[in-house]
């Protein structure tokens, strides 16, 4: 390319040699004075400059000085000078016109390149302008490669999405998909300006979220290492920006989904709460009559003891169902750990026949600051949860300790183990873990209860598991809700 611009250039340089020798003999016939002459001869060079560039000028001006010797300093129709002040006036010549053509050259040079940033800033701009607008409905490297593509005339764009883990092109000239995902995991930052190709890692702020390649016009280069980096921070923009509206947009849906579900289990649990009762009330009366033979009482016995941990079931859902309607209302007050201890041992002796209930207070007595009724709820929610998933016969722990910042709340069983992974998922509403619908029938409502009742206190809950150790619930409330 390079030897093609310098043929161009003596080509255009041969043009001029005739031009110069014309118009001065022009001038000359014409009776035109040497003055004339060199001021038409030094508008020329100037012209030469600004169309065809410096080197032109210059030959054009030497081209000159040689006319004016020839045609009007003695002796004429002779290129020899025998008078000293004729060549230092050639030379001043020279100089002038040299000088003035390149500035001439050099206004060119400053014009065009204002013009070209004018319309590099001016293809930003609509670049920026049209990211805004890009449909959300379609994916959006797609639109991007085609938009960087027809506005600045590439041969050919590629975008890797590292998140998507997606490729998306555009322009006539193929592109390695290799190549694009190298830029991406190598960190690449490179100008091929001889090529006119150009790699960028896309990032904002310092994570890496994609990798671009552009490969542009050889002949036309309109773009440069600024102008892409420029492009580049603005695919990562709106890179970012589609997968904040995807992010949005899948939480919004699985917030009415949500809502949807709790809307039917509340109404179906409000539907269930008539023929429970009634069947509890027939089940319970049969059983007083006591007329029955023993394997009929045995099965009735089964019906209402069904019946009974149905209710219990529908009553939970209801007590999940309010615990979600906005903000939750907590009524502090002072609560024994004795009276707590007793009330968890009556209420979860059905459930924990087969299990030791291991009550251990390590904080001396203390009272605890909290809704009664709601901290009733999620620790029997933890113990019912242990018991379901304890292996036979194992003992269940409930301890109480105290940090300088909270009151915790353990529940600890044996012969369970909960995979990293999903220690976070399973305090989730209806979410279970793989596996274990085999081990314990259950809802997966329980502990996101725990979790909404922690929240409403401003504490927390977390779970521990070791294979060998066994599983340990942690309920924790802050000593400032005491103050509350």
């Amino acid at each position: 390319m390079k030897y093609t611009q310098v043929a161009k250039r003596l080509l255009r340089a041969a043009g001029i040699v005739p031009i110069v020798p014309l118009l001065t003999g022009v001038v000359y016939l014409g009776h035109g004075k040497a003055l004339t002459a060199g001021l038409v001869e030094l508008v020329l060079v100037m012209l030469i400059a600004f169309l065809c560039g410096f080197p032109e000028a210059a030959v054009a001006s030497v081209l000159a000085v040689a006319c004016l010797d020839y045609f009007y300093m003695a002796p004429i129709f002779s290129l020899y000078e025998r008078d000293p002040q004729d060549w230092i006036s050639s030379g001043i010549f020279v100089v002038i016109a040299v000088t003035a053509g390149h500035f001439a050259d050099r206004i060119k040079r400053k014009a065009a390149q204002t013009e070209s940033e004018r319309t590099k800033l001016e293809r930003l701009y609509l670049t920026s302008r049209d990211i805004i607008m890009l449909d959300r409905r379609k994916e959006v490297g797609a639109q991007l490669t085609s938009l960087i593509a027809d506005t600045f005339k590439v041969d050919a764009v590629a975008l890797w999405d590292a998140r998507e883990v997606r490729m998306d092109k555009a322009g006539k000239d193929i592109v390695p998909d290799d190549e694009v995902r190298a830029t991406y995991f190598n960190e690449l930052h490179e100008n091929d300006l001889d090529a006119c190709k150009f790699k960028r890692v896309l990032r904002l702020g310092t994570r890496p979220v994609g990798a671009l390649y552009i490969a542009g016009s050889s002949q036309e280069r309109q773009l440069d290492p600024r102008s892409v980096d420029a492009i580049a921070s603005l695919s990562a923009i709106a890179l970012e920006r589609a997968h904040s509206f995807i992010a949005e947009s899948n939480a919004e849906a699985a917030k009415r989904s949500e809502q949807l579900r709790s809307a039917v289990l509340d109404g179906l649990a409000h539907a269930f709460k008539t023929p429970l009762a009634t069947i509890q009330s027939a089940s319970s009366g049969l059983l007083e009559i006591n007329r029955l033979e023993c394997p009929e009482r045995e099965l009735l016995s089964l019906i209402d003891e069904q019946a009974t941990r149905l209710a219990r079931l529908t009553t939970q859902v209801l007590q999940t169902a309010k615990l979600d309607e906005g903000h939750l209302e907590v009524d502090h007050e002072r609560i024994c750990l004795g009276q707590l201890f007793r009330f968890c041992r009556k209420e979860t002796a059905p459930a924990l026949t087969e299990h030791f209930l291991d009550l251990i207070d390590e904080t001396s007595g203390s009272d605890v600051w909290a809704d009664a009724h709601l901290l009733q709820m999620a620790i029997l929610q933890m113990l019912d949860n242990a018991a379901k998933y304890a292996s036979p016969s194992s003992p269940i722990t409930f301890r109480v300790t105290s940090t300088d910042s909270e009151i915790l709340f353990c529940v600890k069983n044996e012969g369970s183990f909960i995979a990293p992974e999903e220690r976070l998922r399973i305090f989730q509403r209806f979410y279970r873990s793989p596996g274990s619908q085999h081990k314990a029938s259950g809802t997966g409502i329980g502990l996101s209860v725990t979790k909404r009742i922690a929240e409403a206190h401003r504490g927390r809950v977390w779970v521990e598991s070791d294979p060998e150790t066994g599983t340990t619930f942690f309920f924790a409330l802050p000593h400032i809700c005491k103050e509350a």
